[in-house]
């Protein structure tokens, strides 16, 4: 992974690689801070340098999943920091790629559901449907702030954490561009089109993706023909 960065007053992103196959790619944590304390959205484990990192700017006490395929360093935090893991009601910690045959090898120490998200006041979660069930979370900071997991997306390139592999693949199978929803989701989850259309009632400047590069600014208008597509096929 790379470093921590601050793309907006009091959240930090830090971009990790994850993959398949011979195929790698590149996946970000958020960091929202909260007075002292720091949650986690979208977990990716950090070496010694990036805990060190970590630590300077606060103190770990919540992790939040959104996505229902990401989530696999979630324990590490619980362990290492005692922090307290959120998953949206419904997602599963499982081995393999089955999610009805995987053995389940984690739990959440709390549910999420739609609406208020205890650990950061002001912030409200936004179920997307589907299975897994996938969520966003808007913040109130910064002329609104979506956090999101699988479901908005902004791979401009392939740079940074692709290798060759990933960069063709991704490329072949059309997850590469920006303002898109996540084509593996759509395709493979089957989210709600109206519960993703219902994100455009709530005006929201930027976009903080688990995949691509943050957008800053104008960010519900950058969405809007991607999100508008969806419902128009549902």
């Amino acid at each position: 992974h790379g470093p921590l960065h601050e793309v907006l007053p009091g959240l930090h992103l830090v971009r990790g690689r994850m993959g398949f196959g011979p195929a790698r790619f590149s996946r970000n944590m958020t960091v929202v801070k909260h007075q002292q304390s720091l949650v986690l959205v979208n977990s990716v484990r950090l070496d010694e340098a990036g805990l060190h990192a970590l630590n300077t700017l606060g103190r770990v006490t919540d992790v939040i999943r959104l996505a229902g395929g990401h989530g696999r360093d979630d324990p590490f935090y619980k362990q290492h920091y005692g922090a307290t893991v959120w998953a949206v009601r419904g997602q599963r910690y499982f081995v393999g790629t089955d999610p009805k045959r995987g053995r389940t090898y984690f739990e959440p120490d709390r549910w999420l559901d739609e609406g208020a998200v205890p650990p950061l006041p002001g912030a409200e979660l936004l179920t997307l449907g589907g299975s897994p069930p996938e969520a966003v979370l808007v913040l109130p900071v910064h002329g609104g702030t979506v956090i999101a997991g699988d479901s908005l997306q902004n791979w401009a390139t392939t740079t940074g954490h692709f290798n060759l592999a990933g960069g063709i693949m991704f490329r072949v199978m059309g997850f590469i561009g920006p303002h898109r929803l996540g084509k593996g989701w759509v395709d493979g989850c089957s989210p709600d089109p109206r519960r993703l259309h219902a994100l455009l009632d709530r005006r929201f400047d930027n976009v903080l993706p688990a995949h691509g590069d943050p957008v800053l600014g104008r960010a519900h208008l950058k969405y809007r023909p991607a999100i508008a597509a969806l419902s128009a096929q549902g």
